[in-house]
């Protein structure tokens, strides 16, 4: 990775589970690489206690930049950024994550997991913590900073950067910063798929009410029926002659029942089975 001219960096990991399984490992690494590693273990579980702690480790500093412990970034990855950052004197620059697979996987598949464009310099109101780069006096002034009531059904680095945004912060995209996502086998099957929307559209609903506390979960109502429907219809005649494109209804649905799920209080918590670093 190239370190930009002028700019002092240091790699922070923590690891979310009860025991160190990976700090020889790390520590193994930290002796001959050319910047500063240190290794935290964060015993709290959840996404959110484990960036905090992140960023509470990440002590005085200028911006913080984030990745997941699934990507590997692109040699200009935090020159990049950087350099957006300069351009713009932005409070935040959010890159692309682009898909890595090992096997020819269906268009649909590949699309899912290929994120949406977004040209270079434009503002977002949110973005993740996948490919990012944060004015550290911001994440200073969210308690937290990120929610722990998000802790568990993900959405928290959407949530935080929706406060940063709301607050006067700005943040701006640079496509040329890459944090490459590699899809392992078992996130290209329709079952994974499936699983995916329903706790992204569940997430969904619980963060806009935390942004609005004046939203009702029940508002939503009628949006989830007609997405419901719509997928319905389209997924019928696809199923029965056998298209690729019945993935296309089959999401719409499953979109929908996440959120119908969520009005009914029922809220995923797929990050409490697993352990995660920042």
């Amino acid at each position: 990775m190239q370190i930009p001219r002028g700019t002092d960096v240091r790699v922070i990991i923590v690891e979310n589970d009860t025991t160190a399984k990976s700090e020889i490992l790390v520590n193994s690494y930290a002796y001959k690489a050319n910047f500063r590693i240190q290794y935290f273990l964060e015993t709290r579980q959840g996404l959110a206690y484990a960036r905090n702690r992140s960023v509470k480790e990440a002590g005085e500093c200028d911006f913080c930049c984030f990745v997941d412990d699934d990507q590997l970034v692109d040699d200009k990855w935090l020159t990049e950024l950087v350099k957006c950052q300069k351009e713009f004197n932005a409070d935040g620059v959010w890159g692309s994550n682009p898909p890595v697979f090992s096997k020819e996987v269906m268009p649909s598949i590949r699309k899912f997991h290929t994120p949406k464009p977004f040209k270079y310099g434009e503002i977002v109101k949110y973005a993740f913590t996948n490919c990012l780069l944060l004015r550290k006096a911001y994440l200073d002034k969210i308690p937290g900073p990120f929610d722990i009531r998000l802790n568990f059904t993900g959405g928290e680095d959407r949530y935080m950067t929706t406060l940063i945004s709301n607050s006067g912060g700005v943040i701006r995209c640079n496509p040329n910063a890459k944090a490459y996502e590699i899809i392992p086998d078992n996130r290209t099957t329709i079952k994974f798929y499936v699983g995916r929307i329903y706790r992204i559209a569940n997430a969904a609903l619980y963060v806009r009410t935390l942004e609005n506390e004046n939203f009702s979960r029940w508002s939503a109502f009628p949006r989830l029926f007609l997405r419901f429907s719509y997928g319905l219809l389209i997924f019928v005649p696809f199923f029965l002659f056998g298209k690729e494109s019945k993935l296309k209804g089959l999401g719409k649905m499953v979109n929908a029942i996440g959120g119908f799920a969520f009005m009914l209080r029922i809220r995923n918590k797929y990050y409490k089975r697993k352990s995660h670093a920042s």
